[in-house]
């Protein structure tokens, strides 16, 4: 059974990128080598491990524009490169590269839409996905979750 399940949900998992990939996402960083942020410090400390420092501060689930409010409590920057955002946990959305600097905060919108900056970054999901209520979660590249957030 536990085969199955997780069977079903690398299946999705990989049909979620495959989508985010095929469908035009405007983003910069999505197959360029631009960064979807200007405020990536120089230093090497964005590569800290200090991710626990993160905050999902607010969710705003929308028709139209969905996103989460993150924040960077830290004193170091943090670089959330292959992680996913965890939707109820039945969606796993891959995110680009998100660099932040100390105190730092970013929309992280779900869907299409201006290029990214260092404020809001556009993922490129093509429909929305937040519900009225319920809980998203970042995921970091093991598969831990680093922050989770149940809303309203």
């Amino acid at each position: 059974m536990r085969r199955t399940l997780y069977g079903v949900l690398l299946f999705l998992f990989l049909i979620e990128i495959a989508f985010a990939v095929g469908y035009g996402n405007t983003s910069p960083g999505v197959g360029s080598n631009a960064s979807p942020l200007d405020n990536a410090s120089p230093d090497g400390s964005l590569y800290s491990k200090s991710a626990r420092a993160i905050d999902i501060v607010d969710v705003f689930p929308a028709d139209e524009d969905e996103y989460l409010l993150l924040h960077n409590r830290g004193k170091e920057g943090i670089v959330l490169e292959s992680w996913s955002l965890s939707i109820g946990n039945r969606l796993f959305i891959l995110l680009p590269r998100i660099e932040l600097i100390p105190d730092s905060k970013v929309e992280l919108h779900i869907g299409n839409g201006r290029n990214s900056t260092k404020t809001e970054v556009y993922i490129g999901y093509p429909g929305p996905v937040l519900d009225d209520a319920g809980n998203v979660s970042l995921v970091d590249d093991t598969g831990s979750i680093i922050v989770e957030k149940k809303y309203p």
